[in-house]
């Protein structure tokens, strides 16, 4: 079934994997991919709800900035293979692609699976071999420095030895799709250290039954808040989404890494949605007072039709506790402030955050500081490589964490075929 030896193993078919596998410039014979689950890349399958968010066009700055801290070790890969040359990658294999709202780039089709289907089929192209059904669960070194992987494929037992291996088991998030944190395991066997790990671009979880009462409710252009201890934490503008436990959508999504770690620290954490964010509160209030003065004859529930989506509009009456059949002339000054900082803070304490089942990512992983930036090679373990979320990079979402998978991949495999060029060169 397999051969006693191979020049390189990569472990994971995602698209870390298969970039490092097709770019190393090995086919048949010298590589070979094992991928635990039955189908190859499941998560890219079903990326940015099924439709593939694969890149974003900020410039390099911005984009790394939306990784954090870490983002400077993905400085060197982004310089040598980034958006522009990843769309033109795959517009080589066929794909085309579409720009929409906040650069977001997708295919023009919606089809995620395309994307994987393009991957998939270019490595088979080079005669690239995939193992499905194949669990890695051992790697150690030999004394004579060759890799010894111990896999288990139906539930049989093998062996094989390898000179170079890529680590792209991806994080813990969806593990259904085969990304259950086994790559830290086998990492911390070789002495790699692994950053604590938790829950990323996550929905977030509130207290009391607002958010149910507001299900489905998706707001745009407003502003979000994390406040602890009195001060404020993070922002963030855009749309969100009210669920049956909290909120969520895409604003919330970049903000959980920061409540996450508040939470996981035991503080108390509250966000506020700005509904109105381009008048400040003066001007909201103005804003209601010269509604009092037009329309005063007028309910103040029909000033709430104006103000705000319909399902919010019974979330307020019961907050403010003015009688809905109110006329706006009886509205009084401490009436109209309320209102007003209701639209400005619309507050709710948060309790909690949804497991790695419904995380986008994983925040945390292979210590970064063990990594060369340049080769994605193990500072620690000659021939030894990282590629895509089982390294300690984690972005907002937008397209960024698949473009890292992708140049971190990209890297490692052009890195592995260097050095083999150059042991060859050695030998002759």
């Amino acid at each position: 079934m397999f051969q006693n030896q191979y020049d390189i193993i990569v472990i994971g078919a995602g698209p870390a994997g298969l970039m490092a596998a097709i770019e190393s410039g090995k086919s048949s014979g010298g590589i070979l991919i094992f991928e635990k689950m039955r189908k190859p890349a499941l998560k890219l399958k079903i990326s940015g709800k099924g439709r593939c968010n694969i890149t974003n066009s900020a410039n390099l700055k911005d984009f790394i900035s939306h990784f954090g801290k870490n983002g400077r070790f993905l400085k060197f890969a982004f310089a040598e293979f980034f958006n522009t040359d990843l769309l033109e990658y795959f517009e080589k294999l066929g794909i085309r692609f579409k720009l929409e709202r906040g650069g977001r780039y997708f295919p023009q089709n919606n089809s995620a699976m395309d994307i994987a289907k393009a991957l998939l089929d270019k490595a088979k192209s080079l005669n690239i071999p995939l193992s499905a059904n194949s669990e890695v669960i051992d790697i150690a070194k030999s004394p004579d420095e060759k890799f010894i992987i111990t896999i288990n494929k139906n539930t049989q037992r093998i062996q094989i030895k390898a000179d170079k291996v890529v680590l792209a088991t991806g994080g813990k998030s969806y593990p259904q799709t085969g990304s259950s944190g086994a790559g830290y395991k086998l990492a911390s066997q070789l002495g790699h250290t692994i950053t604590p790990v938790s829950p990323s671009l996550v929905p977030v979880e509130t207290k009391g039954n607002t958010a149910k009462k507001l299900q489905g409710l998706s707001l745009r252009n407003v502003k979000v808040k994390i406040w602890c201890k009195n001060k404020k934490v993070d922002e963030r503008f855009g749309e969100m989404l009210f669920t049956d436990f909290g909120v969520s959508g895409p604003i919330i999504l970049s903000l959980s890494k920061t409540i996450v770690k508040l939470i996981d620290d035991k503080q108390k954490v509250f966000i506020t949605i700005d509904l109105k964010p381009a008048l400040d509160h003066k001007m909201v209030d103005q804003r209601i007072l010269k509604e009092i003065n037009e329309h005063g004859k007028q309910s103040y529930k029909n000033l709430l039709k104006r103000l705000l989506p319909g399902k919010l509009i019974p979330v307020f009456i019961e907050k403010l506790k003015i009688l809905e059949g109110k006329q706006l002339n009886q509205i009084n000054s401490e009436e109209r402030k309320k209102l007003s900082m209701l639209l400005k803070e619309f507050q709710l304490e948060v309790t909690g955050y949804r497991s790695f089942d419904s995380a986008i990512v994983t925040s945390g992983g292979i210590c970064t500081k063990e990594i060369n930036l340049q080769t994605m090679e193990s500072k620690l373990v000659k021939g030894l490589y990282f590629a895509g979320e089982i390294i300690d990079i984690d972005a907002d979402t937008g397209g960024f964490n698949l473009q890292a998978a992708f140049s971190t991949g990209w890297i490692a495999g052009r890195a592995m075929k260097v050095s083999t060029q150059k042991t060859g060169s050695d030998l002759e």
